[in-house]
């Protein structure tokens, strides 16, 4: 699928709610923060079983669209000014199991389902047998996912030197586990507290599980 020029709207700092907080955590006392938590993912898998599809791309999926419905976790800055991202596509990383190693791959977000799965299975056909760290550039408008599918995690952290002006969220997934009437997965969410706040993470997370609850209706729907 042809890439379409990102788009994005300014913040104009001077009446935005968060402008000292979004100073205070940029420059006086850089700090990001992590979340772990676990969703309950027992209507996802019948759905994935019932037609054909793997676990990782629809949770990539469901959390791209969840991701794409708050602004909090689409911004950036861009020529010194502070950004929101009309849409962010998911960099997701794949495992190369010869090697031990993985690529991190890029699929552009789409709100229809079909048409990502589409961008998705392109994409990974196209770079199956490429080994590299990044296979292709990546777009300027993303954010992180990657999964640990072998453990049942109750926490996880990613320890980045120097994150400075980088906004994109980080997510990891981790080994579903069930229990009594759920089927839970762990998933840590990372975030720069310049622009998130803990009670934005608990939207996204509500959205999250919102459609991991109503899966074949949010497939069937556009908005």
């Amino acid at each position: 699928m042809e890439k379409i020029k990102s788009v994005y709207k300014k913040i104009n700092l001077a009446d935005w709610k968060r402008k000292e907080h979004f100073a205070v955590y940029r420059s006086q006392m850089k700090c990001g923060f992590s979340l772990t938590t676990k969703i309950n993912i027992a209507k996802v898998l019948p759905f994935i079983k019932e037609n054909g599809y793997k676990l990782y791309p629809v949770m990539i999926y469901l959390i791209a669209r969840a991701v794409n419905k708050h602004d909090a976790f689409k911004m950036a800055m861009k020529e010194g000014e502070l950004i929101v991202w009309d849409y962010v596509d998911p960099i997701y990383t794949v495992l190369h199991s010869e090697t031990e190693t993985f690529s991190a791959l890029t699929a552009i977000y789409d709100k229809d389902f079909t048409r990502f799965m589409a961008n998705y299975n392109d994409v990974g056909e196209r770079h199956a047998d490429n080994l590299h760290f990044f296979p292709e550039q990546p777009p300027e408008n993303h954010f992180n996912i990657s999964a640990i599918p072998w453990i049942n995690f109750d926490s996880f952290n990613l320890h980045i030197a120097d994150f400075t002006d980088y906004f994109a969220p980080s997510f990891t997934i981790g080994k579903y586990k069930k229990q009594a009437d759920e089927t839970l997965m762990p998933i840590a969410i990372q975030v720069h507290h310049a622009v998130c706040d803990g009670i934005h993470v608990a939207q996204l997370i509500s959205t999250l599980e919102e459609y991991c609850e109503n899966i074949e209706t949010v497939i069937k729907s556009q908005v």
